[in-house]
């Protein structure tokens, strides 16, 4: 019988296999360790059973046939990414350059492939929707007048998409949203230094929300500049692959493959569980307290500079 593709996986089932506890007794499907955000509930569950919704990239058309095209592609990315995982990320080998675009095609995708940023998407084209809403009710009742000159406003603004366009993107953004930002983003991630940290003791950890977008230097910009940007010099975009490596695209200069010592290890463990949505997954079943450390705020920051 041939596979319906209903249960779709946000974050890989190939990707998280990395991450099945070691000491997994024989005949017993390996598992992964996951736990809620706060670090309560940890439970063993097999990649296969964690990190999915029904139908998440269906396009269903008019005529309630799935096109499964968005599946598909993701599955194919996926199976590149973990072949060059394992054949020459994880022999500390170096890989040419196609097999780099494909892995920044692979971190572009794992963010907005996921249902927490498909909801982002999906709350800011319903704040549009509601806005033509009102337009339309206000026009019911507006002056000739007052339609000219909302016009002439409207047509000033350059290339608009109609009501059902943007209901269409309110209800399902990822029909139209997925593709084009991978297809955005992936360039100008290959063009960012690309360096992955080693650990051969600590092992990194992963969450229902891996790329994380972070920037050390944020602190010490005014709040509405404080968000992660690719304009940034201090931009890090971190993904780990591998209990022992994370890939880590900057623009310091940083690249090839780096050892690093456990108090790394601890700090993009507390990004990684910080950004996580709901859970986050390790190959053992501790946590440590600095994963949950908020930290104090820099006395270099902002807001201190500007009280």
């Amino acid at each position: 019988m041939a596979r319906s593709h209903k249960r779709q996986h946000f974050v890989p089932q190939s990707y998280l296999k990395a991450w099945c506890d070691p000491t997994t007794p024989a005949g017993q499907a390996p598992y992964v360790w996951i736990f809620n955000k706060d670090g309560s509930g940890a439970r063993r569950k097999a990649p296969d059973n964690i990190f999915y919704e029904r139908d998440l990239y269906t396009i269903h058309g008019l005529d309630g046939e799935r096109d499964l095209v968005l599946e598909h592609g993701l599955a194919g990315l996926e199976s590149e990414f973990v072949a060059v995982r394992d054949a020459k990320l994880a022999r500390r080998e170096k890989i040419t350059g196609r097999e780099h675009a494909m892995l920044c095609a692979f971190i572009a995708a794992a963010q907005p492939r996921t249902p927490t940023f498909r909801d982002h998407l999906a709350g800011q084209w319903a704040k549009v929707l509601e806005d033509m809403d009102q337009m339309m009710d206000w026009a019911k009742t507006a002056t000739p007048e007052q339609k000219r000159v909302a016009g002439l406003i409207a047509s000033g603004s350059g290339p608009s998409l109609g009501y059902e366009d943007v209901k269409r993107l309110a209800e399902k953004p990822m029909e139209s949203m997925l593709v084009p930002m991978i297809q955005e983003v992936a360039p100008l991630l290959a063009r960012l230094d690309f360096m992955v940290l080693v650990s051969a003791g600590p092992t990194f950890i992963t969450s229902d929300f891996p790329c994380v977008w972070s920037d050390p230097e944020c602190h010490k910009r005014p709040p509405m500049y404080q968000a992660p940007a690719l304009m940034y010099e201090s931009i890090e975009i971190s993904l780990p692959v591998s209990p022992h490596q994370l890939i880590l695209l900057n623009r310091r200069g940083f690249a090839g493959y780096c050892d690093v010592r456990e108090r790394v290890v601890d700090e993009y463990n507390r990004r990684t569980r910080f950004h996580c949505s709901e859970y986050f997954v390790s190959n053992t079943n501790a946590t440590k307290p600095v994963w949950f450390d908020i930290g104090v705020e820099p006395e270099d920051s902002w807001r201190k500079r500007n009280p």
